[in-house]
């Protein structure tokens, strides 16, 4: 740890690393909205999507706004999604959890880039069914770079975890024929540039296990048929999350049951 983490008090980071995560929430919230429109996202102000008036500052202040203006707009009183709201909250705690694992490090700036990346994915995926190209390309660049501050051992990893993430999807979707999208391979391409390949295993595994939870409580619960579409991007961005930060411990975990009963 360094000397910033020593000085800092843990709960004073642990609540700067919420704030900062319920500003990413709303940024996440912007790409959520713009991408699948063609809108621009890089530049330009927000704006009201029933009225068009440009928010202001005090319209953008994370969780804050969103309760004192009672989930409406300021400026023509439509009701705002409580989802923007939720993302927010999501957004920090996930920041939160961050924090607690992985201190003041590059791999919490790494994972909290990554968690950025994957939320806005995962809603896109889950609203739409898309995946976009232009957030999981240049995610798979950055993924990447990041392995590569680490030497060729870091960036072999790092590809080596894309392969992974990517292989596996690729190799479902031409032996069944369409039972997956090749949206699916990218994220998983992204996902696992950020992971290194060790990591991308437990990912992939973490995937699938929620994904098929998740499948049955919709089938029992609520009525779906295994034919129905699913997104599987939620899914997806919940296990990298996971294996980001657990994913060493479950490691170990398997390899002290499997070999030291």
């Amino acid at each position: 740890m360094t000397g910033v983490w020593e000085t800092v008090p843990r709960i004073a980071y642990l609540i700067a690393c919420f704030v900062v995560g319920t500003f990413m929430g709303s940024f996440i919230s912007v790409l959520a909205y713009r991408i699948p429109r063609n809108e621009q996202w890089i530049r330009g102000h927000s704006h009201c999507p029933a009225c068009g008036h440009q928010l202001g500052a005090l319209d953008l202040v994370p969780v804050w706004s969103y309760v004192f203006l009672r989930g409406r707009c300021r400026y023509c009183s439509a009701r705002i999604g409580a989802r923007y709201l939720w993302t927010e909250l999501v957004a920090g705690g996930l920041f939160a959890g961050i924090g607690w694992a992985l201190g003041w490090s590059v791999d919490a700036l790494k994972i909290g880039i990554m968690t950025v990346l994957a939320l806005a994915v995962g809603i896109i995926d889950f609203e739409t069914g898309l995946v976009p190209d232009a957030l999981v390309l240049p995610g798979t660049a950055i993924g990447v770079a990041f392995g590569a501050l680490s030497g060729w051992r870091g960036l072999l990893g790092s590809a080596g975890g894309a392969i992974i993430g990517a292989g596996l999807f690729a190799l479902i979707i031409l032996l069944s024929r369409g039972g997956m999208g090749w949206g699916d391979a990218t994220l998983g391409l992204m996902l696992g540039s950020f992971l290194g390949w060790r990591l991308a295993i437990v990912f992939l595994v973490l995937a699938f296990v929620i994904g098929a939870a998740v499948g049955v409580i919709l089938m029992v619960f609520f009525k779906k048929k295994g034919k129905d579409a699913m997104p599987f991007g939620p899914a997806m961005a919940l296990g990298a999350y996971i294996a980001a930060l657990a994913g060493k411990n479950l490691i170990n975990w398997y390899l002290e049951t499997l070999f030291y009963r």
